[in-house]
C-alpha cells in the first residue's frame, strides 16, 4: 500500500541511519579538503547511501531529451544495464562519479542513480543544471530527491517530494507518521523554505490541518489514495487564492521542531473548483463575426497577458487578460477577425519544478494551428472559405461513392465487424514512391496523385475489400524538424550531412565528407549484414523527417512537416484534401492518437500542459511528485475532468472539421473507461458512424484500476469500442513481442513450422504437439471474435468458454461483442511479419514456403470475426531488415516498395541500441539464401492477399454482427486431444432455423492447414460444399487444387481453403453448430490446480504436479511415491488453498476440504502408483481422495 508518503521521508533520516542534530553542520574543513576537485569538463555527483553499501549503485546518463540546453555535452551516454561505476568512495560523502564531459562551458545534463531496475533520489531523472546549483559537484543522499551543492554529512530537512494530495474543498490526504501536529503553508511569493539547522519552516503562512476520516466518494475517485489518511483544511482558507501560490505540508515533533515537509498535488481540488464550470466553454481562440475571443484554463496563474505577433519578427503586443473565479478560465476579447494572426500567452505561475514563480511564454494547449516548428500558435476559423477543399463535405460523412462492394459494405449502419484496416505511416506510405511529384512524396498532397503506385495499390485493396486506411499519428509531433534548411533527406549528398552533423566529419564515415555521393548511395553500397548502416543513421536521425509520431506536441493540429509549407494554415488544407482523396478511394480514414503522454513536462522548452497548469494534466507519482513515465514518455492524467475534457474536445474537432471516420487510441489503458464512453459519445454526436478501437494493455501506475477503472480488455467489453487481440497473434507468430535472443528462435508458431517444420532449438515433439494445440485453441477463439462465452471443445476433449482458455494467465476470451476484437498478426510496433517468420523458421525451408506461411498468416487473420488489422507492406513481405523498434530508425529502414521490386530484407543490421543482442541470430537469417524473396513472390503474395479480402467481404457471415449469432452459427471441428495438429476447421451456418444473412450459401467451410503435408478431414452433416469461386480461380495454383470429395475435404500444406455450401433456392440444411453440455465444463476454467507438499513441491507449479481435469467436476493427477509419510495441501498459491488441517488420509476414503487450507497427511504404505482426485462436482463443498493404482 502507499502509507509511505511522508512516513517514508522522516524514514529516510530516521529508519535508514540518518542521524539528525549536530551533525547538520558543515563537515570539518579537513574532509571537505579531501574531496575529489573536479576538471572544467567533469561533474561530479556524490552519492551517500546509511548503509554504506554501493556495489552494483550506478549512474544512468543521457543528455539533450528536451529537459536539458538540447546539446548532447556528455562524452558518452550509459546504456542502462551498463551504467557509470563509481569512481571511488569518500569515508564522509559515499559515492562519487566522475562524469566526463564534452568541454569546459558545459551546462547540463539527465542522470539516475539505480541498482539494476530499482531506482534512488526518489526514483526521478535528475536534472544536474550547473546554473542552478552554481557548481560542478553535487551531494545526494539516499531516498532523498533533492540535490544539494554544498556538502553534508546527513541530508538537511527540506520540502521533499510531493506526497499530500488536495482532493477538495477541505480534504487533504498523506501519510506523516506518528508526530502531533500537521499545517498546511501556503506562499503566492514561493518563500517557503526549510532552516534545517533551527528545525523549522521559513516563509509563508499556515494553518492547523486537523485529523479526520477519507470518504467513501473520495476513496471511489481516488483508488490510489484510499489508505491514506485525511485532514481537513479550515474553512476560513481562501482556497483559489492558495492554490495560486507555493503549497507545502509540514508536521512538527512533539516539542515543536520540524520534522518533515512536502509539496502538495491539487489537481483533485481543481477539479472540485473549477471542472463542473468549465465543462462546457470552447478553449483556444475563437473568430466569430468581427470577434476574436482567447479563452485559456489557467486557475494556478498569478497572471496572463495575451501576446499578439502581427509579424513574428517583431515584438508582441500584449494584453492583460481577465480571471473569472468560477471556471478558472482568462480570457479575452479582440475586435476583429484575427484569423492567420500568431498568438501566444504570457503566464505567471508556481511551478513546483522549480518551487519559483515562473514567468514565461506558451503556446495554446488547444490551438488550431501552428508556426514552423510550433512555436507560436495561429488564429483560424476553420469554417474559413480558404482552408476548406472544393467539394468538403458534399458528399454523405465525407465518404466517395466509388461503387463497391467494400464501400457498400462499410457504410452499412452499425457494421463496425465490416471494416478491415490497413495501417499505414503517412511519410512512408507515398516517400519511396517515385511515381508522383518528388515535392509531394511522404506529404499530404500525395494521396491526390492517383497515378502512383502507393495510391494505386489501396485503390486495389480497396476494390478487393479492405474499408479503413489507419495513419499513424499525423497531429503535431514534437521531435521532427520543420525547417527544411536544417534537415536531412536520403537523396542529399553526404557532404550536406557533414555540414549538419560536425561529429561526422570525425567518424569512421570521415572520409566521404567531401563527396558528392548520395546517402542513400552510400547506405546502398554497404553490405546487406553491416553494422554500418545503422550506425550512419546514428547521425541521419537527429536531422531527417522521420519519426511514427508519437511524440505529441499539440493534440489538434496537423503535422506540419507533412505539409507543403510548415508555416501556418497550410497544413489545414492539405489534411483535408488527403481525407478527401481517402474518401474518393471509397476508404475511410482513421487517426491514429496519443493522448495518454507528452513528449515533455515541466520546465522544458516543448512542454505545453505542464506549464499552463503545473501539476495537473500530466499524472503524478503520489509520493514524488515526479510525472510518471510509464507509457514511455510523460504521461498524462484523463482521470482529471479537464485532461479529459481536453481530450474530448480534441477529438470532436478531429471528427467533425476534418472528417475522420475512426480513431486508434495509442496505450488505451491509461485512460479511463468512463473517459472513452464519453468520448465515443461525444464524437457520434457529430459524425454517428465514427468507430473507436486502441490499446488495451494493463500495465504501469494505472494497472488494475490503480488510478479508477482504466481501458483495458476486460473492461471494456460490452462498450463496442475494440481492443486489439495479442491472443492470436502470439499464437500465430510464436513467442510474444518482446523475445530477445534464442527466444525469438526457440519461441515457433502455428504459422511458421511449429511441430511439423521444427527449427535446430525444438528438440521435444511431445512438448511441440502440446504447444500446437494449445496455439490452436487459441487461434479457436480469436476466429469466434475472442468472446468471452463462446462455447467450444478445447484440447483436452471437454466444453470450455472462450475466457477458459489461458493466455499467459489471463482469460484468452474476454469481449461480449465481436466489433470489440482487433486481430492482428503484425503492426507498427513489432517486427514485421515477414520478419518475425525468419528468426523462427527452419534453415531448411524453401523460400517458397516461407511465403505461404506469410500467406497463411494473413489469410487466418481475415478469417476472424471482428476487425481484421493490416500491417502496410505484409501482403509484399515487407521487411523492416529485422528493426523491432523502427520509431525513429529512417525512411532506410522503414521505406515500403509498391511495385515489388524491394522488400526491404537485408539493408544492414537493425540498431545496435534495440537489437544488437540479436544480431548473431539476424546474421543467421541474411545468410540464409532461402530468405530473400522475389519481386515475383511479393507479387504473387500481394495477390492471395487480396483474393482473401475479396472473400471475406463476399458474404455477411464473415463478420456476424453479434455474440449472440456467432454462438448460433459458428463452430468448429477436428476438436480434442486427438484432433489433427496444425489443422483448423471453422464452420459459418447459414441453413435452416436462422435467418437467411446470405441468400448465396447454406455454410461455410475454413479449413487452415499449418502442417507442411496435405490434410483430409470428413466432418459430420458436411455435404455438397465446393471451393469458393474465387480460389477456384486463384492466382495459387496449389490453393486451386482443393477439394471436397466423398464427404472429406482435402487441403494442401501451409493453406487456408474456403469451401462453401451453395444455396439451391430456399435455405438447405446447412452445418447446424454442435450441441456442448456446458455441465462437463471444468469448475475452475482456465484456473489451474496443483498438488502441493512434501510429494511433489511446495513451491514449483508446473505440469509434474498439476491435476489434469476429467469431466464431471472431478480432477486427477497421478504420481509415483515411496513408502513414507507426505504432508500434502491442494491449491495454486494464489487464490485457491485447500486443505484439512491434520486430516490423516486413508486411500479410497474422501475427504473434504476446507478453503481456508490446513495440511493433510498421508502414510504411503509401500512403493507404488497413486492417484490423487479432487472432486469440485460441488465447489462449496470439494473433497479429496487418494488411491493406490499400481
Amino acid at each position: 500500500m502507499l502509507r509511505i508518503a511522508l512516513t517514508r521521508i522522516v524514514s529516510v533520516l530516521l529508519a535508514t541511519g540518518w542521524v539528525l542534530g549536530s551533525a547538520l553542520a558543515a563537515a570539518s574543513d579537513a574532509s571537505v579538503d579531501e574531496l575529489y576537485q573536479a576538471q572544467p569538463n567533469e561533474a561530479v555527483i556524490y552519492y551517500k547511501r546509511a548503509d554504506g553499501q554501493y556495489q552494483d549503485w550506478g549512474l544512468h546518463l543521457w543528455d539533450g531529451d528536451g529537459r536539458t540546453n538540447g546539446v548532447n555535452e556528455l562524452i558518452s551516454s550509459t546504456a542502462w544495464d551498463v551504467p557509470l561505476a563509481p569512481a571511488g568512495v569518500h569515508p564522509d560523502y559515499g559515492a562519487y562519479f566522475i562524469v566526463p564531459m564534452t568541454g569546459p562551458d558545459w551546462a547540463d545534463f539527465m542522470f539516475i542513480v539505480h541498482q539494476g531496475s530499482d531506482k534512488d533520489l526518489g526514483g526521478l531523472d535528475q536534472l544536474f543544471d550547473r546554473a542552478t546549483l552554481g557548481s560542478q559537484r553535487v551531494f545526494t543522499f539516499a531516498g532523498v530527491s533533492k540535490l544539494f551543492s554544498e556538502p553534508h554529512l546527513v541530508p538537511p530537512i527540506a520540502i521533499e517530494g510531493a506526497a499530500a494530495h488536495w482532493l477538495d474543498r477541505r480534504t487533504l490526504v498523506f501519510n506523516p507518521g506518528p508526530v502531533p501536529s500537521v499545517r498546511l503553508y501556503y506562499s503566492a511569493d514561493a518563500d517557503i523554505q526549510t532552516d534545517a539547522i533551527a528545525k523549522k519552516i521559513i516563509g509563508g503562512r499556515s494553518v492547523v490541518l486537523t485529523r479526520s476520516t477519507l470518504g467513501a466518494e473520495l476513496r471511489a475517485r481516488f483508488p490510489h489514495l484510499a489508505d491514506f489518511k485525511a485532514w481537513t483544511v479550515p474553512v476560513d482558507l481562501d482556497i483559489g487564492a492558495a492554490l495560486k501560490g507555493q503549497l507545502v505540508v509540514a508536521t512538527f515533533n512533539p516539542d515543536g521542531s520540524l520534522a518533515a515537509a512536502t509539496q502538495v498535488q491539487t489537481a483533485g481540488v481543481l477539479d472540485t473548483l473549477y471542472a463542473d464550470a468549465a465543462a462546457n466553454i470552447q478553449l483556444g481562440a475563437q473568430s466569430t463575426g468581427q470577434v476574436t475571443h482567447f479563452r485559456l484554463w489557467a486557475p494556478t496563474a498569478q497572471a496572463v497577458a495575451l501576446q499578439l505577433y502581427p509579424q513574428l519578427d517583431q515584438p508582441a503586443q500584449s494584453l492583460p487578460m481577465t480571471f473569472n473565479d468560477q471556471t478558472g478560465v482568462w480570457s479575452a476579447t479582440r475586435p476583429g477577425n484575427l484569423q492567420g494572426l500568431y498568438y501566444r500567452y504570457r503566464v505567471q505561475v508556481y511551478h513546483p519544478d522549480s518551487g519559483s514563480i515562473e514567468r514565461y511564454a506558451v503556446t495554446d494547449p488547444y490551438s488550431l494551428s501552428l508556426s514552423r516548428n510550433s512555436r507560436f500558435s495561429q488564429v483560424v476559423d476553420l469554417e474559413h472559405p480558404s482552408l476548406l477543399p472544393t467539394h468538403w463535405g458534399e458528399t454523405e460523412h465525407g465518404l466517395g461513392l466509388a461503387n463497391t462492394v467494400a464501400n457498400t459494405v462499410a457504410n452499412t449502419a452499425g457494421a463496425a465487424q465490416n471494416r478491415v484496416i490497413y495501417e499505414a505511416h503517412l511519410r512512408d506510405l507515398t516517400l519511396s514512391d517515385t511515381s508522383g511529384s518528388a515535392a509531394l512524396n511522404g506529404k499530404y498532397g500525395a494521396f491526390g496523385e492517383s497515378e502512383r503506385a502507393s495510391m494505386a495499390h489501396l485503390q486495389a485493396l480497396q476494390q478487393a475489400g479492405l474499408t479503413h486506411l489507419h495513419l499513424l499519428p499525423s497531429f503535431d509531433i514534437a521531435t521532427i524538424n520543420e525547417s527544411a534548411e536544417q534537415q536531412v533527406k536520403l537523396d542529399d549528398p553526404v557532404s550536406r550531412l557533414c555540414q549538419l552533423s560536425p561529429s561526422m566529419q570525425t567518424s569512421s564515415f570521415a572520409e566521404h565528407c567531401q563527396s558528392d555521393q548520395s546517402i542513400a548511395s552510400l547506405l546502398r553500397s554497404l553490405p546487406g549484414d553491416s553494422e554500418q548502416q545503422q550506425a550512419l543513421m546514428a547521425y541521419i536521425r537527429p536531422l531527417d523527417s522521420f519519426n511514427w509520431g508519437y511524440d505529441p506536441y499539440h493534440f489538434t493540429v496537423p503535422e506540419g512537416s507533412y505539409a507543403s509549407d510548415p508555416q501556418g494554415s497550410a497544413r489545414i488544407l492539405e489534411y483535408r484534401q488527403m481525407v478527401q482523396a481517402i474518401h474518393a478511394m471509397g476508404l475511410k480514414v482513421v487517426m491514429d492518437v496519443v493522448y495518454n503522454h507528452t513528449n515533455a513536462a515541466g520546465l522544458s522548452d516543448k512542454s505545453v500542459l505542464d506549464r499552463v497548469v503545473p501539476g495537473y494534466y500530466q499524472r503524478r507519482n503520489p509520493t514524488s511528485g515526479a510525472v510518471e513515465n510509464s507509457t514511455c514518455c510523460q504521461n498524462t492524467a484523463t482521470e482529471q475532468r479537464m485532461m479529459a475534457k481536453l481530450m474530448i474536445d480534441s477529438l470532436v474537432i478531429w471528427a467533425r472539421d476534418y472528417q475522420i471516420d475512426a480513431f486508434r487510441f495509442d496505450l488505451m489503458g491509461h485512460h479511463m473507461k468512463t473517459n472513452m464512453e464519453q468520448a465515443l459519445a461525444a464524437v457520434q454526436a457529430v459524425r454517428p458512424e465514427v468507430y473507436f478501437y486502441g490499446e488495451g494493455w494493463n500495465f504501469g501506475e494505472v494497472a488494475d484500476g490503480a488510478r479508477g477503472e482504466n481501458a483495458v480488455q476486460w473492461t471494456m467489453a460490452g462498450t463496442g469500442i475494440g481492443t486489439f487481440s495479442d491472443r492470436l497473434r502470439d499464437a500465430v507468430r510464436g513467442g510474444g513481442p518482446f523475445d530477445e535472443g534464442a527466444a525469438l528462435r526457440r519461441n515457433q508458431g502455428f504459422a511458421n513450422g511449429l511441430y511439423y517444420l521444427p527449427n535446430e532449438l525444438r528438440q521435444d515433439a511431445d512438448q511441440d504437439r502440446a504447444d500446437l494445440l494449445h496455439q490452436a485453441d487459441l487461434i479457436r477463439v480469436g476466429l469466434a471474435g475472442n468472446l468471452r462465452d463462446f462455447v467450444l471443445i478445447d484440447r483436452t476433449g471437454f466444453p470450455a468458454l472462450g475466457q477458459d482458455i489461458d493466455y499467459n494467465g489471463q482469460p484468452a476470451g474476454y469481449t461480449l461483442d465481436p466489433q470489440e476484437n482487433i486481430s492482428y498478426v503484425s503492426k507498427h510496433d513489432n517486427q514485421t511479419l515477414w520478419d518475425n517468420n525468419q528468426y523462427r523458421i527452419a534453415d531448411s525451408v524453401s523460400t517458397a514456403d516461407r511465403v505461404r506461411m506469410q500467406n497463411l498468416g494473413l489469410a487466418l487473420n481475415l478469417m476472424v470475426q471482428g476487425v481484421p488489422f493490416v500491417h502496410m507492406g505484409s501482403e509484399l513481405l515487407r521487411s523492416k531488415s529485422m528493426q523491432r523498434d523502427s520509431y525513429d530508425s529512417g525512411d532506410w529502414f522503414n521505406s515500403v516498395d509498391f511495385s515489388a521490386q524491394e522488400s526491404g530484407w537485408a539493408r544492414g543490421l537493425p540498431r545496435q541500441d534495440k537489437d544488437g543482442g540479436n544480431w548473431a541470430w539476424i546474421r543467421q537469417a541474411f545468410a540464409n539464401e532461402r530468405t530473400y524473396s522475389s519481386p515475383a513472390d511479393r507479387q504473387q503474395a500481394a495477390a492471395v492477399f487480396k483474393e482473401f479480402l475479396s472473400i471475406r467481404q463476399s458474404s455477411p457471415l464473415f463478420h456476424l454482427s453479434t455474440a449472440e449469432a456467432v454462438q448460433q452459427r459458428l463452430d468448429f471441428h477436428n476438436v480434442g486431444p486427438n484432433q489433427v495438429p496444425g489443422l483448423i476447421a471453422l464452420s459459418i451456418n447459414d441453413g435452416q432455423g436462422l435467418a437467411d444473412l446470405d441468400p448465396e450459401v447454406d455454410a461455410i467451410l475454413v479449413l487452415i492447414n499449418a502442417a507442411d503435408v496435405s490434410m483430409g478431414l470428413a466432418v459430420p452433416g458436411a455435404q455438397d460444399f465446393v471451393l469458393h469461386p474465387n480460389q477456384q480461380q486463384s492466382i495459387d495454383p496449389t490453393i486451386r487444387r482443393a477439394a471436397f470429395v466423398a464427404g472429406e475435404f482435402h487441403l494442401p500444406a501451409l493453406s487456408v481453403a474456403v469451401f462453401v455450401q451453395p444455396q439451391q433456392g430456399e435455405q438447405g440444411p446447412g452445418l447446424p453448430v454442435l450441441g456442448k453440455d456446458l455441465s462437463q465444463r471444468a469448475p475452475l476454467g482456465r484456473t489451474p490446480l496443483h498438488l502441493l507438499g512434501t510429494a511433489t513441491s511446495w513451491d514449483v507449479l508446473d505440469a509434474s504436479n498439476r491435476f489434469q481435469y476429467q469431466g464431471q467436476g472431478r480432477y486427477a493427477l497421478e504420481l509415483s511415491l515411496s513408502k513414507g509419510f507426505y504432508r500434502l495441501t491442494v491449491g495454486n498459491k494464489a487464490d485457491l488453498n485447500w486443505g484439512r488441517l491434520g486430516a490423516v488420509l486413508t486411500t479410497d476414503i474422501p475427504v473434504e476440504l476446507d478453503s481456508s487450507g490446513g495440511v493433510m497427511n498421508l502414510q504411503v504404505a509401500q512403493d507404488g502408483r497413486y492417484r490423487f482426485a479432487v472432486d469440485l462436482t460441488d465447489l462449496q463443498q470439494p473433497s479429496f481422495a487418494v488411491q493406490q493404482i499400481d
